[in-house]
């Protein structure tokens, strides 16, 4: 029997760890880019001022519920962001100190259980150099200090609040997503040009990046790719925000795309032209629309707080819109098939 030569079995060697070299690969590039939803998700934002002003044009929720595909049916979102936010929960507390923000925040995830939390927060603190952008006493002072005492206050706080989310959110939270914000436009005098600001944020994003990857999350930077890099300070020629640092309805639709960008989905043939697709938006606005009044009633010191002893008794109502919303998601979810049937034929 002819025994085979060296050169020939190094050459089987070398072909067999060059396909476990490619298999490795393969699966971890598969595991990277793998759609970050599932069948049946119940999906949280959570954030600020950017993140509670997407659900008035739904357009973020609608990017995410058309690129999800075919496959991610019966996704559920709930907008929590609350705007002034920061880390330490400060705009949600009614009138106590911050512990109530975050006891509130704590409450609506337990009973929410979502699968995956979108969480953007950071602009905090490249908007508020010197100054404190926190009232939790124990950090007040620092969070006005130094940059890098004030960013420890940040990373520390933002830990505490993702140990919280999953602590709330129990073993149902599979997916957490680390958004970074997007870079301030200069929109001329008498507007600040948010050039020192841009700077800031853009070490926020650094500081973020690690902080996601230490807590096993996805990242996304919506400082790159919108271009807070390259910011030097012009005059923005087409604006995307109304003064600097909110954004328009159109300027909502081009960040989802670039928030969905930044989640590995392709973006390049979304349209909102068609109806069907604007019916979709109108209906998620209106799903929102239904569930903020749900979880955040305008008159929440008469029905839970210290003057409920006048009309308290109508608390009861507040859960009737449960079965409202649910009968909203069901026109939500009978678009989006319409929608994807409609691709498939095409």
């Amino acid at each position: 029997m002819k025994m085979p030569s060296f050169f020939s079995s190094l050459k089987v060697i070398f072909c067999t760890l060059l396909f476990f070299q490619f298999s490795v690969h393969a699966d971890h590039h598969a595991k990277s880019s793998a759609s970050l939803f599932q069948k049946g998700d119940r999906v949280a934002f959570v954030g600020g001022g950017l993140i509670e002003r997407a659900r008035l044009n739904g357009y973020l929720e609608t990017t995410l519920t058309m690129v999800a595909g075919a496959q991610g049916s019966g996704l559920k979102f709930r907008n929590l962001g609350w705007s002034g936010d920061t880390v330490y929960n400060d705009a949600r507390s009614s009138f106590g100190k911050p512990q109530e923000g975050r006891d509130r925040l704590g409450r609506i995830i337990a009973e929410w259980k979502p699968n995956v939390v979108f969480l953007n927060y950071g602009a905090e603190v490249a908007l508020s150099e010197g100054l404190p952008w926190t009232d939790e006493s124990a950090v007040k002072k620092q969070s006005a200090g130094k940059w890098e005492e004030s960013m420890k206050v940040f990373l520390e706080g933002y830990q505490k609040l993702v140990d919280a989310l999953r602590k709330n959110a129990g073993d149902n939270l599979r997916e957490i997503v680390v958004v970074v914000p997007p870079p301030l436009e200069n929109l001329g005098d008498p507007l600040p040009n948010h050039k020192s600001t841009n700077i800031r944020m853009g070490k926020v994003r650094d500081a973020l990046a690690g902080f996601a990857k230490k807590n096993e999350a996805h990242f996304v930077d919506l400082f790159a790719q919108m271009g807070g890099d390259k910011f030097e300070g012009k005059i923005t020629t087409n604006p995307l925000t109304n003064d600097g640092l909110h954004f328009t309805d159109s300027g909502y639709q081009k960040l989802a795309r670039h928030f969905s960008h930044g989640l590995g989905y392709p973006v390049e043939d979304l349209e909102f032209s068609d109806s069907l697709s604007q019916n979709l938006r109108k209906s998620i606005i209106e799903k929102n629309r239904l569930f903020f009044h749900r979880w955040r009633p305008a008159n929440e010191t008469y029905l839970f707080l210290f003057r409920k002893h006048e009309q308290g008794n109508n608390a009861k109502e507040i859960p009737q819109f449960d079965p409202i919303i649910e009968k909203q998601e069901a026109v939500i979810e009978d678009l989006r098939n319409q929608l994807f049937k409609k691709e498939a034929i095409n």
